[in-house]
């Protein structure tokens, strides 16, 4: 059975993150030229983010999957907000914005 939280949506959203929790998004390049996409992101401190590969080509018309794992620093209370990039060499710009709730179990 495949997690909510892997649903290919343009936006990351884990209301009850425990330790590390690992999410996948497939881009597909809709353009008649392959393209290279920068990857990167940021998050507020609560949350720690990273995402893999930092960069990737895409064929035209071909799919490719990157990974984003957020980890729990801090118990707040509250949400926290970020955002994963993609800067495409071609001049394209994908943002997914993620948000997270850190708890303790």
């Amino acid at each position: 059975m495949v997690h909510p939280s892997n649903f290919n949506t343009p936006s990351i959203a884990i209301s009850h993150l425990v330790r590390t929790q690992t999410v996948t998004r497939r881009v597909t390049n809709v353009a008649d030229e392959e393209e290279t996409y920068t990857i990167t992101s940021r998050m507020e401190p609560a949350i720690a983010i990273e995402v893999s590969p930092p960069a990737m080509t895409v064929r035209a018309g071909a799919s490719r999957t990157f990974s984003v794992t957020l980890t729990v620093r801090s118990v707040t209370g509250a949400y926290s907000f970020g955002e994963v990039t993609l800067k495409g060499s071609r001049g394209h710009k994908v943002t997914l914005p993620v948000v997270a709730m850190g708890q303790k179990r």
